[in-house]
């Protein structure tokens, strides 16, 4: 279930998405974060450790949102549906995805499938087959990404019918 955040941590992830757009992760600095979303240096310790922290929890949020929202499930769901349910989803944040990739953040995406596959989907007791399906996801995703979104969800799940673990 989605999260209700703070004001604060609703704040510094607003303003660092925002920083994101025009500076590299690592250019931001705490101070500039603050700023940035008036807030004290010390809103930022209370709530996170690192950057990354702030992004990891925000696309969390956003997976719990998808997978509550849908009836995707990796186990029940068809493999052809289940890839056209979770494209049609990357493509709607779009925009994120872009600034994470842009940002040399794309690890982070890398990370909320593994963590997305081991703590919501529940495909398999195995953690070795959990990973190698959600690095074979994550890929397809991420070179569908990068070359531009050129076939639509159902398309590539059609190519890839049977495919796919």
């Amino acid at each position: 279930m989605a999260e209700k955040l703070s004001y604060a941590k609703t704040q510094l992830t607003d303003a660092l998405l925002e920083l994101l757009k025009n500076k590299k992760l690592n250019e931001i600095t705490v101070s500039e974060l603050c700023d940035k979303a008036q807030l004290s240096r010390l809103s930022f310790y209370r709530n996170y450790s690192s950057f990354e922290d702030i992004i990891r929890q925000h696309l969390s949020i956003i997976t719990d949102g998808f997978l509550n929202s849908t009836s995707a499930n990796y186990r029940t769901t068809p493999r052809d549906q289940f890839i056209t349910l979770l494209f049609e989803h990357m493509y709607n944040i779009k925009d994120l995805v872009s600034l994470l990739i842009d940002n040399d953040l794309s690890y982070l995406l890398k990370e909320e499938f593994d963590s997305a596959f081991t703590r919501s989907v529940g495909i398999y007791d195995d953690p070795y087959r959990c990973y190698v399906a959600s690095g074979a996801y994550f890929n397809l995703f991420y070179y569908w990404f990068i070359n531009g979104c050129k076939e639509t969800p159902a398309e590539v799940s059609q190519m890839l019918k049977g495919f796919l673990i």
